[in-house]
């Protein structure tokens, strides 16, 4: 993905966030693989830059 595409996810998550916060809202996706990785990091305080955005490259470091 580019920059743009990735800021576009970004802010669909951050709606979906939001709308979770203030409503009965449910989106109805449970965390892949991907996603779960990026909910680590951040918990972990591990943001990192990455090279990749292929799975496969996330596991060859881990």
């Amino acid at each position: 993905m580019n920059v743009d595409q990735h800021i576009k996810v970004a802010q669909w998550h951050l709606e979906q966030a939001r709308l979770h916060n203030v409503s009965e809202h449910t989106c109805g996706c449970p965390p892949n693989k991907h996603d779960q990785r990026a909910i680590d990091a951040v918990e972990a305080g591990l943001i990192e830059e990455e090279k990749s955005c292929t799975l496969e490259a996330k596991e060859a470091r881990a």
